[in-house]
């Protein structure tokens, strides 16, 4: 049975359909990657930032603190383009119907529209071959009549469907940021001093509080306080703070 009078058979429309599938799964793979890239930049400027605090260089700090926020800002536009791209597939993946297609088209590109702009100065083969795959979608609908045979199916507009996807796109972001690139730490003069310690010991010795008091001048319990921030700005973890 064809799904429309100009005659596109349902096997041609399904070849059609995975070909737009295998498209998006190429931008999908090369938006992860260009975030993995920022991702590890983000790691390596961290490192050297917490390292410049620890030696007192605020300059450099700075330098790399700022050098991160911008990271950031790149990887909140790569990956919320990715998220929404994978919604847009998964989408197209549970379209069986041409009418469908059709239905969808327009919001479809909207969306698309949306990303080759976000990205367009970030990952500019992506954009490009986004561009691509919108000219697919004018393509796939110039083939198509907007006159079908029998009433179209219902299928909720996209449009409506976009706000939920771009809203889920921005919780997910605002949370995976938060994990890839952590803010740049404050360290107090008694943490500053309680990590380089802990930096310079031996792989094979145990921490002691005290050992740790005595060396720096510190009381046990400044010691003790300065360990609980070190953990909770994500520098140490329990197991190296742990009292032998």
């Amino acid at each position: 049975m064809k799904n429309l009078k100009t005659g596109m058979e349902p096997e041609e429309f399904k070849e059609k359909l995975s070909t737009s599938l295998t498209a998006l799964s190429t931008h999908v793979h090369r938006l992860e990657n260009k975030y993995r890239e920022l991702e590890a930049r983000g790691k390596e400027y961290f490192e050297r930032c917490v390292d410049a605090l620890v030696i007192g260089d605020e300059a450099h700090a700075k330098l790399y603190a700022d050098e991160i926020a911008e990271l950031r800002r790149l990887a909140k536009i790569i990956l919320n383009s990715k998220l929404i791209l994978e919604q847009v597939k998964i989408r197209l993946e549970s379209l069986t119907e041409l009418s469908e297609v059709i239905g969808l088209a327009s919001s479809l590109k909207g969306i698309i529209g949306r990303v080759v702009g976000e990205v367009g100065k970030i990952a500019p083969e992506a954009a490009s071959s986004l561009e691509d795959l919108s000219k697919q979608i004018d393509n796939f609908m110039a083939t198509s009549s907007s006159e079908i045979t029998e009433s179209p199916i219902a299928v909720p507009e996209l449009s409506d469907e976009a706000s939920k996807i771009f809203e889920d796109a921005k919780r997910i972001v605002a949370m995976k940021l938060r994990e890839s690139f952590p803010d740049v730490p404050i360290l107090t003069e008694a943490e500053r001093r309680v990590y380089t310690y802990i930096s310079a010991m031996s792989p094979d010795k145990e921490f002691d509080i005290k050992e740790c008091s005595l060396a720096l001048g510190l009381t046990e319990d400044q010691v003790e306080e300065a360990i609980q921030g070190l953990q909770e700005k994500g520098m140490i973890e329990v197991a190296q703070a742990e009292a032998s």
